[in-house]
């Protein structure tokens, strides 16, 4: 079934970012309604501009998720079919050089906001497609990302207990939790993607955003994005743990401006 079937109303968080950007082109010219979110006006404007002429009636809000008044009304007057977080916060580096502010400001928007999105709607019992993004810094921990990958595996462990408590409920809320890999944006430093190999072992947002629609029209729950990532999470699993979080050190470090 194709996603315009059963979804007229979209929302899409993190809309300026490589994916949410990407994702917003895909649903564009697939919805009746799309909703942009970020806390970058400018940015939302001109996404907006891309996207005119599309299919979808463009509504554009700002929102500082770190803002927590705001955020709990966004939350408040959420009314949408499909909800998808793109937002996402990491800081590489040694893991005790990360300040405080910095580390919490993480939290709260890979973890914390997502939970505050979720709350609201099982409580009212909202019907809605709800999509998170993880990374596979949630499945492997990844050295230089440590506050990140802790705030990843977070919220899939939340996200897969509550899914199943939704199940055992008859929840009409479809909660879907998708893993990246690397993908091109600007979510990492310059330096780090040079010392993995330039963009030739990351995902175009493009093909993300088009697997991640396929993964929502098939009502999947939990999925790898990115054929090639569900073949190093299968390896992974044969490993032991502490060799794989070596070898990623090894890698990683040569991205550190040190």
């Amino acid at each position: 079934m194709k996603i315009e079937d059963t979804i007229k109303k979209a929302i899409i968080l993190g809309a300026t970012g490589g994916i949410g950007r990407q994702l917003a082109k895909e649903l564009a010219q697939r919805l009746e309604h799309l909703i942009l979110v970020s806390r970058d006006a400018d940015k939302l404007s001109q996404v907006q501009k891309e996207l005119t002429g599309s299919k979808a009636q463009l509504s554009i809000l700002t929102l500082d998720m770190l803002d927590q008044v705001a955020l709990e009304a966004f939350v408040e007057s959420l009314d949408a079919d499909l909800l998808v977080n793109c937002a996402g916060l990491a800081y590489f580096s040694l893991g005790c050089d990360l300040d405080s502010a910095s580390e919490q400001d993480l939290w709260q928007v890979n973890y914390h906001v997502p939970v505050q999105l979720i709350k609201p709607l099982v409580k009212k019992n909202q019907k809605i497609h709800l999509v998170q993004l993880s990374s596979l810094a949630a499945l492997f921990p990844h050295p230089y990302l440590a506050a990140y990958s802790a705030s990843k595996a977070a919220l899939q462990t939340y996200t897969l207990a509550l899914q199943e408590e939704l199940k055992q409920s008859d929840s009409p809320i479809q909660l879907g939790l998708y893993i990246l890999g690397p993908v091109q944006t600007a979510i990492l430093p310059p330096k780090l993607v040079e010392a993995l190999g330039g963009g030739r072992l990351q995902m175009k947002p493009e093909k993300v955003a088009q697997q991640l629609i396929r993964f929502i029209e098939r009502d999947t729950s939990y999925a790898i994005i990115g054929l090639r990532y569900r073949l190093l999470v299968w390896l992974g699993s044969m490993l032991p743990q502490r060799w794989i979080i070596r070898v990623l050190a090894r890698y990683l470090r040569k991205g550190l401006d040190r």
